[in-house]
């Protein structure tokens, strides 16, 4: 059939649009197919994961209440302004991960080409632990408490087991972290109880001991500054990376199901120090005030 005939041209834009659809159906196929395209590439984590606002969710709740338990938070405003930066957080990190990808050449070409690199190079974890952190000093003011959770934790978790069977020694760790919590919280909130002795009847210094008002206003503004907060934050982080990933507590039973795996320390520095920026911007948006230097 001559393609000049009106029959002919037809036929030709009749072929050519099957083809379109054709084609059009194979690339939904790969684009929406479990493990290949582009926006499988985006959808299973490259870019975004919906498994993040699961943890987003279920790490703030965590997080906001232990912070209000130890005392991180003074005041409301101070929380509100917490909310508003962990509310921002996942629309940020997905903005800054992408960036991130797109910007190295190696990256950008996986990601062009709808795989997904198998880089972390921010971890949403440490980012929101920048959130948070910037208010252990205020938390830091009742400093006996602290004192007494950790001696005991230091004694129970990673010196009396190494004199005890295995058997034994798994059972006193888990103790040990047991004990330490109801120490901080009887030290912390036992004098509000009725019929309990006071705690420094029982704890002595542990429940009495605090750092001064003129302390923690240091202390807060140097983890709070410009110059020195992301860093500070980002080693306190790369600690606690070390610290919770510890053979000594992930051989016990319970806890080792709630551990962290231990990331590369420069995830864990680059992502604290960036959750830590990106929290004093908010503080200087809402508050208008930004401390550069202590």
């Amino acid at each position: 059939m001559s393609p000049e005939t009106p029959s002919g041209r037809l036929h030709s834009v009749l072929e050519l649009g099957a083809n379109l659809r054709g084609a059009f159906a194979d690339l939904l196929s790969q684009e929406f197919s479990y493990s290949t395209g582009h926006a499988a590439a985006i959808l299973s984590g490259c870019l975004f994961a919906p498994s993040l606002l699961t943890f987003w969710f279920v790490n703030g709740l965590l997080d906001f209440s232990t912070a209000v338990a130890i005392g991180a938070v003074a005041t409301p405003a101070g929380l509100q302004v917490r909310l508003l930066a962990y509310v921002l957080l996942v629309p940020t990190f997905l903005i800054a991960r992408a960036v991130v990808h797109l910007l190295h050449p190696v990256h950008r070409a996986q990601v062009l080409d709808g795989s997904c690199p198998n880089t972390q190079l921010l971890s949403l974890d440490w980012v929101s632990m920048g959130i948070l952190a910037t208010g252990l000093p205020l938390a830091l003011q009742n400093f006996g408490p602290w004192i007494g959770m950790n001696a005991v934790f230091v004694f129970g978790v990673f010196v009396l087991p190494r004199a005890l069977p295995d058997r034994r020694a798994e059972g006193v760790k888990l103790v040990a972290l047991v004990l330490g919590g109801l120490v901080f919280l009887y030290a912390n909130y036992g004098a509000t109880l009725t019929g309990v002795p006071h705690p420094s009847t029982i704890l002595g210094p542990v429940a009495t001991f605090s750092l001064g008002d003129a302390t923690t206003e240091r202390l807060f503004r140097f983890a709070n500054s410009v110059v020195f907060g992301p860093l500070v934050i980002g080693l306190f982080g790369i600690a606690m990376n070390h610290l919770l990933t510890r053979p000594e507590l992930a051989e016990i039973p319970v806890v080792r199901h709630t551990l962290p795996r231990r990331d590369p320390d420069a995830v864990v520095l680059t992502s604290a120090v960036f959750g830590t920026a990106f929290y004093l911007v908010v503080v200087a948006v809402v508050t208008g005030t930004l401390v550069v230097v202590p």
